[in-house]
C-alpha cells in the first residue's frame, strides 16, 4: 500500500517544507499534478518543478499526472526532467497515440501508466495492461483539488481490480479525487493499492499525523 500526497493542495510558498514533512513520515512517492489550462481548466506546474523536487528528494519518487492533450511536448519535457512514473489521460488522445506514448516511456527508463476518467469505460485497460506498471482511476472529475469521491467509483476500481489480475501482471491500480481517513478504506477494499492524498493531508498542517493515521487504517 502506498500513499502519494498531492503537492497541489501544499502550500505553494512552503512547498519544500510540506514535502520534508511528509518525507519524514515515510512517504516515498509524491504525485505531481500538471495542468494545461486546456485539458482541464486550470493551470499548474512546469518540468523545472520536477527537476528542482528531483534534486532536493533524489530517493523519492515523482510521478507526474498528466493532464494535458499536448504529449508530444510535455511528456519529453517531463522525461527529461527526471520523472519516475507518467501516467496521461486515455481521453486525451487516440488509441495508437496511447500506445506510442506508453512505449516511448517505457523506452526512457519511466514507468508508464493510464489515467481513466470517472466517465471512461475501465474495460479499455484490457487493450493497454500489458505495457502498463499503473492504472490511475480518477474518483473526481480532474482540474481541482478539494473534490467529493464520487462514490460509484468503488464499482469501478472493483472491475479495473478484476482485469489487472486476470492479466498476471503487477500493475499497480491507484485513486485519486476525495481520499480521506473514511474513503481510503473504501478504496482500499474494492482492490485499489496506491492512494493520491491531498486536501486531507495538507489542509491543517499535522502532516505527519495524517500520515500515521492513513498507515493504520491501511495495515
Amino acid at each position: 500500500m502506498i500513499i502519494a500526497p498531492s503537492i497541489l493542495n501544499a502550500n505553494n510558498l512552503q512547498l519544500g517544507n510540506d514535502i520534508k514533512k511528509a518525507s519524514e513520515a515515510g512517504i516515498t512517492r509524491f504525485h505531481i499534478d500538471i495542468m494545461d489550462g486546456h485539458f482541464v481548466p486550470n493551470l499548474s506546474y512546469g518540468p523545472q518543478l520536477v527537476k528542482d523536487f528531483k534534486r532536493e528528494f533524489p530517493m523519492t519518487d515523482a510521478e507526474i499526472h498528466l493532464m494535458s492533450d499536448n504529449p508530444k511536448d510535455l511528456i519529453p519535457a517531463f522525461v527529461q526532467a527526471g520523472a519516475d512514473l507518467l501516467e496521461f489521460h486515455y481521453e486525451a488522445m487516440d488509441e495508437g497515440q496511447v500506445s506510442y506514448w506508453l512505449d516511448y516511456l517505457a523506452s526512457n527508463g519511466v514507468r508508464p501508466g493510464l489515467v481513466l476518467n470517472p466517465d471512461t469505460p475501465v474495460s479499455v485497460l484490457d487493450k493497454f495492461a500489458p505495457k502498463l506498471k499503473q492504472v490511475l482511476l480518477m474518483t473526481v472529475y480532474p482540474g481541482f483539488g478539494g473534490q467529493k469521491f464520487i462514490e460509484a467509483s468503488i464499482d469501478r476500481i472493483k472491475e479495473a481490480r478484476k482485469i489487472i489480475d486476470q492479466t498476471g501482471s503487477r500493475i499497480t491500480l491507484e485513486v485519486d479525487g476525495g481520499i480521506n481517513a473514511d474513503t481510503i478504506k473504501l478504496a482500499k477494499d474494492a482492490g485499489a493499492n496506491v492512494f493520491v492524498v491531498g486536501s486531507y493531508l495538507f489542509k491543517d498542517g499535522d502532516v505527519a499525523g495524517k500520515v500515521n493515521k492513513l498507515n493504520e487504517i491501511l495495515a
